[in-house]
């Protein structure tokens, strides 16, 4: 498999959100789908990411969904 192909869920947000609600499914945890401003790409993170984000770092991202 491509890496383009691989990394398609970074740019598209419905991908994004099916990959993430899989994810959430297997790792039975809550999972959150940001679209990162400054990569200008998608990307998925758990309840501690969010927290490193947001604590840590002044990330520019906007929150697209939550799965669960």
């Amino acid at each position: 498999m491509s890496t383009t192909l691989s990394n398609q869920w970074k740019q598209n947000e419905k991908i994004a959100i099916q990959r993430a609600k899989r994810l959430s499914k297997n790792l039975e945890k809550m999972l959150f789908v940001i679209y990162d401003n400054e990569e200008e790409q998608y990307d998925i993170i758990d309840e501690d990411g969010l927290d490193h984000l947001t604590e840590e770092f002044d990330l520019d991202f906007d929150l697209v969904a939550e799965v669960g």
